[in-house]
């Protein structure tokens, strides 16, 4: 009788046990397996060592970024007599910027959508709907952007989502959860990141690595204060990398 009870209270512990960690930590399976098979899922995105910059740099303006080059590099059009829209070296080395505005392009999107139909959702290529990753974002203390959620989502995955934020995650939040770290494990085999602060912005760095690249081509992404809705991308193509991380550290916002 005494040993009955005695396992009948190892089971019965068990299952209350069970029923609190299905209560409390309904995500505890999933946070298992995305330990097991993403070995990138905590990682967060490095602070970038800046370089000094040489005082015969020369410091150029391209769509409101402001940054350094060797003397020898020259202002770039494709176009003759056109206002440059690049800075080149000898080499083919290039920095050029593009500047964009998430709500005017959402709003040129959208009456894209309304003119030549669905396919032109950007959400289509996604494996699930914008509320859904909305819905998911904020579960786990990230308050999206009004605009420019999907283009933002690389940084938030890479910086910001871990295996513990599954824990208490349940439904369809678990689901964008798995889908989301495998697209952080995917990303991160792709393309080497850091971030750092500026005067009056944040950006975040890459290198990619992938297919097709050899590590010569860096992306600035650069988000100035108080304004969600404004960003700035400068490209930098350059085979030498002390150059290029001269470059970047020189970045300002105009």
């Amino acid at each position: 009788m005494k040993k009955a009870l005695t396992i009948g209270g190892i089971i019965g512990f068990l299952l209350i046990s069970a029923l609190a960690i299905s209560i409390f930590f309904p995500g505890l399976p999933t946070y298992l397996k995305v330990k097991l098979k993403y070995e990138h899922i905590d990682e967060r995105i490095p602070e970038f060592e800046k370089s000094d910059i040489p005082g015969d740099y020369v410091s150029h303006t391209l769509r409101g970024v402001r940054f350094s080059t060797p003397s020898d590099w020259e202002a770039y059009s494709p176009i003759e007599g056109a206002e440059p829209n690049a800075y080149r070296a000898k080499d083919k080395s290039t920095v050029f910027v593009l500047n964009l505005n998430y709500k005017a392009q959402e709003e040129l999107l959208k009456n894209s959508e309304e003119t030549l139909g669905s396919e032109y959702d950007v959400w289509n290529e996604y494996e699930f709907s914008e509320e859904d990753y909305r819905h998911f974002y904020k579960a786990i203390g990230i308050e999206p952007p009004q605009y420019g959620l999907n283009l933002r989502m690389l940084w938030y995955m890479r910086d910001d989502v871990t295996a513990k934020d599954c824990l208490k995650l349940r439904g369809r939040d678990r689901k964008v959860f798995l889908d989301v770290a495998d697209s952080k494990d995917e990303s991160v085999k792709m393309e080497t990141m850091w971030k750092t602060k500026g005067k009056g912005f944040y950006a975040y760095i890459g290198r990619i690595m992938y297919s097709g690249f050899d590590g010569n081509t860096w992306t600035v992404n650069i988000f100035p204060d108080g304004n969600e809705n404004e960003h700035f991308t400068a490209t930098i193509k350059c085979s030498d990398e002390t150059t290029a991380r001269k470059i970047i550290s020189s970045i300002e916002l105009e």
